[in-house]
C-alpha cells in the first residue's frame, strides 16, 4: 500500500522507516536542545516523553492495528467434541 506525502509516492515500508527514523531523532534532538541548550531539562523531558508515545501510537495505528492476528480456526470435529463434553 503506497501513502502519499506532499507530492511524492512513498511504499509502506518507507513511510514505516520514516515514521520510525523521525520519531527517534527530532524527539531526541529537541531534548538535548531544551536539556543542554536552554537548561530547561523538564520541558526536554517531556518533548522527549510526547515525541516518543506520538511515534509508538502513529506506529500502532498505521502498522499494527490493521493486522489481522487470529489462530487456527477449529476444525467441525473439535467442535463438536469441546460440545459433547
Amino acid at each position: 500500500m503506497a501513502r502519499t506525502v506532499g507530492m511524492a509516492t512513498l511504499s509502506s515500508k518507507a513511510a514505516f522507516v520514516l515514521v520510525l527514523v523521525t520519531g527517534i531523532l527530532v524527539p531526541g534532538v529537541m531534548n538535548y536542545v531544551f536539556s543542554v541548550v536552554l537548561d530547561q531539562q523538564m520541558l526536554g523531558r517531556i518533548v522527549w516523553v510526547v515525541g516518543y508515545t506520538l511515534m509508538i501510537a502513529v506506529v500502532w495505528y498505521g502498522w499494527i492495528r490493521p493486522l489481522d492476528i487470529t489462530g487456527p480456526e477449529p476444525d467441525a470435529e473439535d467442535v463438536e467434541r469441546k460440545v459433547k463434553d
